[in-house]
């Protein structure tokens, strides 16, 4: 049995890469290892109990050109290596995170791998979205600045600017780690196209727990209302997720529906304010717990991921799924992976409102063949993004971070 630490900054159910961490554990757990867990010190953070874990100050900061926080950074050091010597785990495994000193320390220190979950790691404004906010098809590097993302100003404008040379470290650092985990096709080829190596790279698809389909059926029986025809947006209030396309296709959608928001975030606000345009069509949640959620997902017709950036995964999708629901997603990143057209969903063009309606009328006008995709999307899950393939794909991931540890320190 493999005994692992699990570096993050956030350990809490607050996104997809959060519910993947708890799902992870409770998965290697269940096959006998053994998890330690270092996250970050944050007032809204509390450990659950269930394993040794370690709230670690400075562990994770988001303005490293703060001297202070500088200095923090480097101390962290200290504590996680006195969860080392105490556990004396055999591998890390790092998660979000972006302390360049703590991973510098850990990859010098013990086997590691690092899961990528979004581009903070090679993009200095976090989700490579250009200052029009189309997507950026450049690398890191003087493209940032002729793009206009930074400046080459000596006072930093923006607080991007002020983290650029911090973003480099940890980018500089991470070349050096011997296993990076990537979730999708689209996400191997950003981390080639900025210079990581093929042998740093493992692909690793995201799981979700899969009930069994006398389980799922009874959920739907006992939530799902034919007559309700809800249409349902999952994930946070943010730019990037979209919401804010699927709140324009409203203006265009011919046919009789309630679209159902469930996000928390920057931008609920926003969200809410654009949804009360729609007043009577549109129904906005702040964010709920996955069991709340997924009477949602039961109660709804189909799911819409109207992502406007290069999605690594997006767990939202085998989450509907596992419940028989298919997706109507964006054309676009990781989502082209799992969501296969037609069987288990649609396709439409990223930011394009009208397209979107279009497709959500044709669902709509469709309830017969929205069932049909609905056992074929659980199908999909179950064959290809179960927890038995994942844990064996992830247990074979650690040996190798092990083996490659042993074969640089003969």
């Amino acid at each position: 049995m493999t005994t692992i630490l699990h570096i993050c900054d956030w350990y809490h159910p607050i996104g997809g890469a959060e519910k993947l961490l708890f799902d992870t554990l409770k998965l290697l757990e269940d096959e006998g290892h053994t998890n330690i867990v270092a996250y970050n010190d944050n007032p809204n953070q509390k450990p659950s109990g269930l394993r040794p874990e370690y709230a670690c100050t400075g562990l994770e900061s988001w303005e490293y050109h703060n001297p202070k926080n500088i200095v923090s950074a480097k101390r962290a050091i200290k504590a996680v290596e006195k969860i080392i010597k105490k556990h004396s785990p055999d591998i890390c495994h790092i998660h979000n995170f972006q302390n360049s000193y703590v991973t510098e320390y850990l990859i010098s220190r013990m086997p590691c791998v690092r899961s990528i979950h979004d581009p903070r790691l090679y993009c200095f404004t976090n989700w490579k979205l250009l200052p029009d906010r189309s997507i950026c098809p450049y690398p890191l590097g003087e493209d940032c600045i002729t793009q206009g993302c930074i400046t080459k100003s000596r006072l930093p404008q923006t607080g991007f600017e002020s983290n650029a040379r911090w973003v480099l470290r940890n980018f500089e650092v991470h070349k050096k780690m011997s296993v990076l985990i990537a979730e999708s096709r689209r996400q191997i080829e950003c981390m080639l196209d900025n210079g990581f190596q093929p042998e740093q790279i493992a692909w690793l698809p995201n799981f979700t727990p899969v009930r069994s389909e006398q389980e799922v059926e009874q959920f739907l029986q006992e939530h799902f209302n034919p007559k309700e025809k809800i249409v349902l947006f999952v994930g946070r209030a943010s730019y990037e997720k979209g919401a804010q396309v699927l709140l324009d296709a409203c203006q265009y959608l011919k046919s009789k529906c309630k679209v159902v928001i469930i996000a928390a975030g920057p931008l609920l606000g926003e969200i809410r304010l654009q949804a009360s345009k729609y007043a009577g069509l549109v129904e906005v949640i702040p964010g709920l717990s996955y069991e709340e959620t997924r009477k949602y997902y039961a109660r709804s017709s189909i799911v819409i991921i109207p992502s406007v950036w290069l999605e690594n995964f997006c767990l939202v999708g085998l989450e509907a799924f596992e419940n028989k629901k298919p997706v109507i997603g964006s054309r676009i990143g990781g989502i082209q992976d799992w969501l296969k057209e037609p069987e288990t969903g649609w396709f439409f063009e990223p930011g394009n409102a009208q397209s979107l309606a279009e497709k959500i009328d044709l669902a709509m006008a469709n309830p017969e063949r929205l069932q049909e995709m609905g056992k074929a999307a659980y199908e999909r899950v179950r064959k290809y993004y179960n927890s038995g393939v994942y844990i064996a794909r992830l247990l074979e991931i650690y040996q190798r971070g092990i083996k490659a540890y042993k074969k640089g320190n003969c």
